[in-house]
């Protein structure tokens, strides 16, 4: 994960999530990010406002709520779905799930968090899709990450003396041979052409 993460709580990502034109259609989004059922509440998004402009993140013009650049890149990024890719593996000794999300201009990776806090940060929407997910890779220490997009899924192992391993059944990590040994070239060819799939197929 990078350095410069935001934390947002899921009251400030509601509030988010209401400020898109296509609100009602994100549902996927809520269930994706694990909001508990019903917290998805008028109270709840004004609580988010609340604090979104208490932490200077949106500012008041008038009776209206502005959002700032962190606010509104993620709301360009949400509006597209529950589409995109998401990862999980090991960093140190907690496990780490990030969530990435491209919209019209605009790339969010979303990791939740204990407590309703969700890491946000937004990333270059020029770089290719797979850019963040290798870097992700690359920062888990745990032995093995997961990648899943467009309904695809594959498994990615590192040993301990640095070889590659990935498995095109995310599903079967408790199959050795299930797993291929592989180049690092190989590797990033691999998530290359996983996330080169048609969103949403």
């Amino acid at each position: 994960m990078a350095d410069h993460l935001t934390t947002l709580t899921f009251a400030e990502l509601e509030y988010v999530l209401r400020s898109i034109d296509r609100a009602a259609e994100l549902e996927p989004v809520r269930r994706r990010l694990h909001f508990q059922p019903g917290v998805s509440t008028d109270i709840v998004a004004a609580a988010g406002a609340a604090s979104l402009l208490a932490r200077g993140l949106c500012r008041l013009d008038g009776r209206r709520v502005v959002p700032g650049e962190l606010v509104a890149g993620a709301a360009t990024a949400l509006a597209t779905g529950d589409r995109g890719p998401e990862a999980a593996g090991w960093i140190g000794d907690r496990p780490v799930v990030v969530h990435l999300f491209t919209g019209d201009g605009a790339r969010l990776a979303v990791y939740p968090g204990s407590y309703g806090l969700f890491g946000v940060e937004l990333i270059d929407p020029a770089e290719p899709a797979w850019a963040p997910v290798l870097r992700f890779v690359d920062l888990c220490t745990g032995e093995t990450v997961l990648i899943r997009a467009a309904g695809r899924g594959m498994a990615v192992a590192r040993g301990a003396d640095g070889v590659w391993f990935v498995s095109d059944e995310a599903d079967h990590l408790d199959r050795p041979e299930a797993a291929r040994r592989v180049s690092r070239e190989t590797l990033v060819a691999r998530i290359v052409e996983l996330l080169a799939q048609p969103v949403g197929v």
